[in-house]
C-alpha cells in the first residue's frame, strides 16, 4: 500500500473519532493509562488534561507515550507510540485548546469546573492502522518523518466555510419550531400543502436567522467565551468573523420576511398581526441594546414565540383567529422555556460577568432549580387539561411515555456536576423534541382513527 493511502486511511479514522487512550510511564515505571477528548490538525493530536492527573504527571517525568484510538470495536482503529510535548495551560494557548474544544464542546463545562489543565500535542512517531470497516486489510505501519508530516499537512482537509456557515445558525435545535408549524397545521380541517411547505420554510430560516443574530450580538457583549457553552461557537473558535455571522443572520430573517409577505397576500393581512408580534419577539430576543434576553425577559420571549408559530400556522390554513393552536403548544412551549432556562441556571455567573440578568440570575441557582422543576410538570399537567377540555385528542397522552426522561431531567437539575448540570439544556431540548413528536403521531391517529 502507498504512502498516501496509508495516510489517507490514517486521517480518517483521526476524524472519525474524539477520544483517544493514552498510556503513560513515569520514571520509576509505573504504567498509568488515561482516556480524553482529542483534536488533530496536521497528523498532530491536542489533548487537554488536568495537571494534577496522574498521566499529566507521567508525561513531565516521560515524555513517551502509547496511544488507542478507537470505538470500542476491532474493527477500524489506530495503535501508536509518540511523543508529547507540554503547550501550557489551556487560558493561555487559544489556538491549540480550539482545535481540541470545536471537535469537543461537551468538555467545557469540566473545563470550567476544573481551571487548572493544560493542552498537550502527541506527535506520533510510529503508528499501527487496523481497518476491516471494508474487508480484511493487513494491518500496516506508518513512520513518522519530515516527509510524512509535509504529505500530512497537503492531505488535511481545511475547514469548511460552509459547514461553518451552516454551524452559524445551530440547525440542530429547529426541531421544535418545526413541531410548531405541524402541530399547529395539523389542527386544522383541511390541509394546503404548498401553504404549509412556505410556512415550515419561513419559520425555519427566521428561526436560524435569530440564531445567528443572538451568537452575534452575545459575542459582541461579552457573553460568549471559550469557557460558555449555548452558542454555535463559530466565532469563539475562529470559524467565521462577527461580521459574517450577522450576514448570515440577516439573509435568513430577510428571506423569511419576503415568504411572510407571500403568505400574507395568499390569505389576509390580519396575518401581518401574528407576523409582526413574532417577529418583535424574535427580532428583539438578542438585538441590542433592547435584547429581552439581557433584561430577564427570555423565558416570556421564548414561550410565546413558539405558541405564536403554531397559531400563525393554523391561522395560514384556515383564516381564522384561534386560542386552540395556541394552547395545544403549550406543553412543548414550557419545555421551550425549560431549555433557555438550563442554559441560563448554569451560566449565571457568565452572565453577570458579561453586564446581563436572566431570570434564572433573579432567582439564584437554588430558586432556578424548583423553576426548571415547575416547568417541566406543568407541561405534563398542561397536556392533560388539554386533553381533559378536548383541545388535544386522547392518543396524544402517548406522549406521556417520555415521563421517565423529565423525571431524569428534574433530579439532574438538582445535581449542579458538571456534566448533568452543565448539559441539561441539551437534555431538555431532547425531552421537549420527543414529547414534540408523540403529541404529532397522536394528532395524525386522530385524523386517521
Amino acid at each position: 500500500m502507498e504512502l498516501k493511502e496509508k495516510l489517507r486511511r490514517y486521517i480518517e479514522i483521526l476524524r472519525e473519532n474524539n477520544t483517544i487512550t493514552i498510556s503513560t510511564i513515569s520514571k520509576d515505571g509505573k504504567l498509568w493509562s488515561t482516556k480524553a477528548y482529542y483534536g488533530e490538525e496536521d497528523g498532530y493530536i491536542y489533548v487537554i488534561l488536568e495537571n494534577k492527573g496522574k498521566a499529566f504527571n507521567n508525561i513531565k517525568e516521560n515524555p513517551n507515550i502509547f496511544f488507542v484510538i478507537e470505538k470500542n470495536e476491532p474493527i477500524k482503529f489506530i495503535q501508536g507510540e509518540g511523543e508529547v510535548e507540554i503547550i501550557g495551560h489551556v487560558d493561555e494557548f487559544e489556538k491549540e485548546r480550539t482545535i481540541v474544544i470545536r471537535k469537543n464542546f461537551p468538555i467545557v463545562p469540566f473545563l470550567k469546573a476544573v481551571r487548572d489543565c493544560s493542552v498537550i500535542r502527541i506527535k506520533p512517531k510510529k503508528v499501527y492502522v487496523s481497518d476491516f470497516s471494508r474487508g480484511f486489510i493487513p494491518r500496516f505501519e506508518i513512520e513518522f518523518n519530515e516527509e510524512t508530516f509535509k504529505l500530512l499537512r497537503e492531505m488535511f482537509p481545511k475547514p469548511s466555510k460552509l459547514k461553518a456557515y451552516i454551524q452559524a445558525t445551530r440547525p440542530w435545535v429547529i426541531g421544535i419550531t418545526i413541531s410548531a408549524v405541524i402541530i399547529g397545521t395539523l389542527l386544522s380541517p383541511k390541509i394546503d400543502i404548498l401553504k404549509f411547505i412556505l410556512t415550515l420554510i419561513g419559520a425555519i430560516f427566521i428561526h436560524l436567522g435569530v440564531n445567528a443574530w443572538s451568537d452575534y450580538f452575545d459575542y459582541k457583549k461579552g457573553a460568549d467565551r471559550w469557557d460558555t457553552l449555548g452558542s454555535s461557537r463559530v466565532i469563539v473558535d475562529g470559524l467565521l468573523k462577527p461580521k459574517e455571522v450577522l450576514l448570515v443572520g440577516s439573509t435568513l430573517i430577510i428571506l423569511a420576511m419576503l415568504i411572510g409577505i407571500i403568505l400574507t397576500f395568499m390569505t389576509s393581512f390580519e396575518l401581518l398581526k401574528i407576523l409582526i408580534i413574532g417577529a418583535i419577539l424574535g427580532l428583539f430576543y438578542a438585538f441590542v441594546p433592547i435584547g429581552f434576553k439581557y433584561i430577564a425577559f427570555g423565558d416570556l420571549a421564548v414561550f410565546l414565540a413558539w405558541s405564536l408559530i403554531s397559531l400563525g400556522s393554523y391561522y395560514i390554513q384556515t383564516l381564522q383567529m384561534s386560542y386552540v393552536p395556541f394552547l395545544a403548544f403549550i406543553p412543548i412551549s414550557l419545555l421551550v422555556v425549560g431549555i433557555l432556562h438550563g442554559n441560563n441556571m448554569r451560566d449565571i455567573q457568565d452572565d453577570v460577568k458579561a453586564g446581563y440578568r436572566t431570570f434564572a440570575g433573579i432567582l439564584g441557582v437554588r430558586g432556578s432549580q424548583f423553576y426548571y422543576a415547575f416547568l417541566v410538570i406543568s407541561s405534563y399537567i398542561v397536556l392533560i387539561i388539554l386533553v381533559a377540555f378536548k383541545i388535544l385528542p386522547i392518543w396524544t397522552l402517548i406522549s406521556l411515555l417520555t415521563i421517565p426522561s423529565a423525571l431524569r431531567n428534574i433530579e439532574w437539575a438538582f445535581k449542579p456536576n458538571y456534566i448533568q448540570f452543565g448539559m441539561l439544556d441539551f437534555y431538555t431540548a431532547q425531552l421537549s423534541n420527543s414529547l414534540s413528536v408523540f403529541i404529532i403521531i397522536g394528532l395524525i391517529l386522530n385524523r386517521l382513527v
